[in-house]
């Protein structure tokens, strides 16, 4: 099997949060499975426990990456994908859209913020932007909709370990 550049950009995204988990979460055990698609993850966080049961608690992860090296960067979503993460929120409660933006940086939203960009109303193909001005965080906009405050730094390791956090 070739190692693409989007495999590659994949791997980085999944090193650095699998990275901020095990710091900032050591008493949890992760795993990771591939979803339906090559975008789309499963994350499993396990407690383990001396007698009885362990506390598991899961979300899906989507990643989207762009290989341009500066702003705006653009991510389509087609209806299939769109419907895919909704499956993975159903699924998991929670799913992470995690963005790519080739060797910038990292940004990410959570279900309930991607819905702000992109409605209910799945389409045959929307889209999201992302644009970041020098020292900056991350601004985001979509199809549907724009966040009125930028992302807060370093959301991305940072949102999703503070949703297995708030969820031991």
């Amino acid at each position: 099997m070739s190692i693409n550049a989007e495999i590659q950009l994949h791997g980085a995204a999944i090193l650095v949060l699998f990275e901020e988990l095990g710091k900032s979460i050591p008493k949890m055990n992760f795993t990771l499975k591939t979803g339906i698609t090559r975008n789309s993850y499963t994350i499993e966080a396990i407690i383990p426990a001396m007698l009885g049961k362990g506390k598991r608690v899961t979300c899906g992860l989507y990643i989207k990456t762009s290989q341009k090296r500066r702003g705006p960067w653009r991510f389509n979503y087609h209806r299939e994908q769109q419907d895919e993460i909704l499956n993975l929120k159903r699924e998991h409660g929670e799913v992470f859209n995690v963005y790519v933006n080739g060797t910038d940086g990292f940004a990410c939203v959570s279900f309930k913020e991607l819905k702000e960009l992109l409605d209910e109303n799945h389409e045959d193909q929307e889209w999201i932007a992302i644009s970041r001005k020098p020292r900056e965080a991350y601004r985001i906009s979509g199809n549907d909709g724009q966040r009125e405050n930028a992302l807060r730094k370093n959301n991305f390791p940072n949102a999703i370990v503070d949703y297995f956090k708030e969820k031991i």
